[in-house]
């Protein structure tokens, strides 16, 4: 009943107790009960004696049915999870990933209470205004054969925005999708969580984790770190059961190429969507940093920076992208 409730509540109207009921065919203290539980979840929901219950705003809920009609591969996996609330989608495909070496797996929520990022940080996920979701994918071929993955993963998902008129589009090495705001001005549209589990010199699976705002609020905003966008800011009209669909349509099709040529395949594409790319660099080591130019990456999804004693090559690791004069 949580889902039918939702979808009631998801014009962002008032509804009373009652009418609530009663276009569910049940007592009011039963929707009492269903929305006690829907409080349980972190879910937002507005009460106001006499007006009745709603959501702080108007939201599209991610919906089987919708997402098949806009070409949603669902053949292309063994289950297809849409959840309400869960602590993260890359952890729910983890545990999945225990009892799982084969087939392909993926999970939407419409909120995550403890979204995360790379390097631990964590990754606002408020509900129903975003996409967040997972795939899990099996690789045979161990964890080599992976290299430069979650490069390849914000291709498609830079692809997907550019063919939708979001011509700011860009990436930052080696997990971030940004959208130039002016000369040196970025602001943070998404990012890319890739996580390992299995035998990493064979069989192996890997847990594809993609957050990509669609309306980022001021009051969103007060809670970042960074400076952020969502879609919608930038002039996307869309839906987000269109938008999932586009999205895991691609990325299935550039999955399947990327473990038959690996990343080099993709070298010279990634090169043209890099933001930071002949821009003057500082790179962040656990050490100290590195001051360069950037130069893209080479085939095997390192970052390369010409530097005064020449080109110095980084892996993802603890390492950080940081244009020069940035903190």
């Amino acid at each position: 009943m949580n889902q039918a409730l939702l979808d009631i509540l998801a014009d962002g109207q008032f509804h009373s107790g009652e009418d609530l009921g009663s276009a569910l065919g049940v007592s009011r203290a039963a929707i009492w009960k269903q929305l006690q539980k829907l409080e349980l979840l972190n879910i937002p929901l507005h009460s106001v004696k006499g007006r009745g219950y709603r959501l702080p705003d108007a939201v599209e809920l991610l919906n089987h049915e919708a997402m098949a009609a806009h070409g949603f591969p669902s053949d292309a996996f063994a289950s297809c999870e849409l959840a309400l609330s869960v602590d993260s989608t890359n952890s729910v495909m983890m545990q999945k990933a225990e009892s799982n070496t084969t087939d392909r797996h993926i999970c939407f929520a419409e909120m995550q209470t403890s979204g995360r990022g790379r390097r631990g940080r964590q990754w606002l996920s408020p509900f129903a205004k975003n996409l967040y979701f997972s795939v899990l994918w099996p690789f045979s071929q161990g964890i080599a054969a992976i290299q430069g993955l979650s490069l390849v993963v914000g291709l498609v998902v830079h692809k997907i925005l550019k063919q939708h008129g979001i011509q700011a589009a860009g990436l930052k090495w080696p997990n971030d999708i940004l959208a130039e705001q002016g000369d040196h001005l970025f602001a943070k549209m998404g990012g890319i969580l890739i996580e390992i589990t299995g035998d990493v010199t064979d069989n192996c699976q890997i847990v594809i984790g993609v957050g990509l705002n669609l309306d980022v609020s001021v009051q969103d905003q007060a809670h970042l770190d960074q400076q952020a966008i969502g879609l919608k800011q930038l002039g996307y009209s869309r839906g987000r059961n269109y938008l999932a669909s586009a999205l895991v349509s691609e990325l299935v099709t550039v999955l399947e190429e990327f473990n038959e040529k690996g990343f080099a395949a993709f070298q010279d594409e990634w090169n043209q969507a890099d933001c930071f790319f002949g821009k003057p660099l500082k790179v962040l080591l656990p050490s100290g940093h590195i001051d360069g130019v950037g130069c893209g990456v080479n085939s095997k999804g390192e970052y390369q920076l010409k530097t005064q004693s020449g080109m110095q090559v980084v892996n993802a690791g603890e390492v950080s992208l940081r244009l020069s004069g940035e903190a």
